[in-house]
């Protein structure tokens, strides 16, 4: 991962991403939400989790909670 630049997790609500960023917080995963980026979203109304460490961890772990993810996504530039 470059300097700059957070790999981001999709999700269908602001609920999810509410959920999910707090759980992968208390789980030692620095994680916060922004809308997902224009044109990676086809409804146009979901969130994305943008998560500074492994990707693949964090996802598996809100799997495990039970969180609805979409899909996971390239990089954001900070």
């Amino acid at each position: 991962m470059q300097m700059g630049q957070l790999p981001f997790i999709m999700t269908n609500s602001i609920t999810y991403a509410i959920k999910g960023r707090d759980y992968l917080n208390r789980n030692g995963i620095r994680a916060y939400i922004e809308r997902t980026p224009k044109g990676k979203d086809n409804t146009g109304c979901g969130y994305s989790i943008y998560v500074n460490g492994d990707i693949n961890y964090a996802r598996n772990l809100l799997k495990q909670a039970g969180i609805k993810i979409k899909e996971t996504g390239g990089n954001r530039t900070l």
